[in-house]
């Protein structure tokens, strides 16, 4: 995988719509997306950023979360230590996370996925730093990651189960209400339209 272009879709009573494209580069994994939808009549659009180093660990995070005429961001960071900031403070609250999981979308299970390396039959527990929707917070969640076969795992945290099911490159395809409806695989060296 160099880079893909991937929508989902929520199956649920949430109406919402997910286009991301994942970048794999020497530097490490990133993540930039959008979630369309709408919440209690008002438009919501958020857009994501997620850097991951070249060991998977997630090192940046910025989120733009657009309700109705309402925008708030939020912005965590991760040092080389392990340390985290959030919006530039630093939250000791979040030590020993290693992944993020935005609440809004699928995108980020890929991470632990695809750093984690799961034998069929494994099963491994991360702390991960969970942004939430949408409050836009981030609390430390305990979170446990089992590969059933060559394409499935179970995930766990808190009272919530929900089984995943990832392609060849770990990238997910189907989990809970979100099912993958595109994908489409390209260059390394797409250009935002912002760019020039």
């Amino acid at each position: 995988m160099t880079t893909r272009r991937v929508s989902w879709r929520r199956s649920d009573e949430v109406r919402a719509d997910e286009h991301c494209t994942i970048s794999l580069r020497d530097a490490g994994l990133s993540l930039v997306g959008t979630v369309l939808g709408a919440e209690d009549g008002a438009p919501v659009r958020i857009e994501y950023r997620v850097l991951c180093d070249a060991s998977g660990a997630t090192s940046a995070v910025h989120v733009r979360d657009l309700r109705g005429f309402a925008q708030r961001t939020l912005t965590l960071s991760r040092g080389a230590k392990g340390a985290w900031t959030v919006d530039g403070a630093a939250s000791r609250a979040l030590k020993g996370c290693i992944d993020v999981d935005l609440g809004c979308s699928p995108s980020t299970n890929t991470l632990p996925i695809r750093r984690l390396r799961l034998g069929v039959g494994a099963s491994k527990t991360i702390q991960a730093a969970w942004v939430r929707f949408p409050a836009l917070t981030v609390e430390k969640a305990r979170q446990t990651y089992t590969r059933l076969d060559e394409f499935t795992y179970r995930y766990a945290s808190g009272d919530f189960e929900a089984e995943l099911v990832v392609d060849d490159d770990g990238v997910v395809a189907q989990y809970a209400e979100w099912e993958r409806t595109g994908v489409s695989t390209g260059p390394d060296d797409t250009e935002p339209l912002d760019s020039r």
